[in-house]
C-alpha cells in the first residue's frame, strides 16, 4: 500500500534534507566536479526551508515519517520574439529512500505533481535529471515522460 502524500511545509525541511542524502551521495559519486558528497545538514535544511517559502514552489512528501519527496517549481515564461508564452511545472527533485523503492512511492509523487500541474493550469511538466541516472530515466519514461532537450558539456 502506497503511503499517503501530503504537501510539505517549512517544518518538513529536515525530512527533505534527510531524504536528499542518498541522492546527493549518488550525484557526488557520479559527478564529483559538480556535487559535494556531504553538505552541511543544517545548511541543507535551511536551503529546503527557504525553497519551501518561495512562491510557486511545492513539495510533496510520501509517508510519515517521509519515505520520499518531489520538489516542484512553477515556471512562467512570457511571450517573446522566439516563442509563445508557456507555463510549466518543473520537477526539480524526486527522491525515494532506497529501502522504499519499487513500492509505488515515486509513481504517487509524480501523480501528485501532475495533479498540481492540472490545478495550476500548466502547459507541461518537465523533469530535470542527469545523464547517468539511467534507472530513473526508465522510471520517468514508464510514467510517460520523454526526452525533450539535451545539455552537452565540454571542458575549455
Amino acid at each position: 500500500m502506497t503511503p499517503p502524500i501530503r504537501r510539505a511545509g517549512p517544518q518538513d525541511a529536515a525530512e527533505m534534507a534527510r531524504l536528499n542524502a542518498h541522492v546527493q551521495g549518488w550525484h557526488a559519486a557520479h559527478y564529483p566536479e559538480a556535487f559535494f558528497p556531504h553538505p552541511d545538514p543544517a545548511a541543507l535544511t535551511a536551503h529546503f526551508a527557504a525553497r519551501l517559502a518561495e512562491p510557486g514552489v511545492t513539495c510533496f512528501l510520501a509517508g510519515d515519517p517521509a519515505l520520499g519527496y518531489a520538489l516542484c517549481a512553477l515556471q512562467e515564461r512570457p511571450l517573446s520574439v522566439f516563442s509563445p508564452p508557456v507555463c510549466r511545472l518543473l520537477v526539480e527533485h524526486v527522491a525515494v529512500a532506497p529501502q522504499a523503492r519499487r513500492q509505488g512511492i515515486g509513481r504517487a509523487l509524480l501523480a501528485a505533481a501532475r495533479g498540481l500541474a492540472r490545478d495550476l493550469g500548466t502547459d507541461e511538466i518537465l523533469l530535470d535529471t542527469w545523464e547517468g541516472n539511467r534507472e530513473a530515466h526508465a522510471f520517468f519514461q514508464a510514467e510517460g515522460f520523454a526526452v525533450r532537450r539535451m545539455l552537452y558539456r565540454a571542458t575549455p
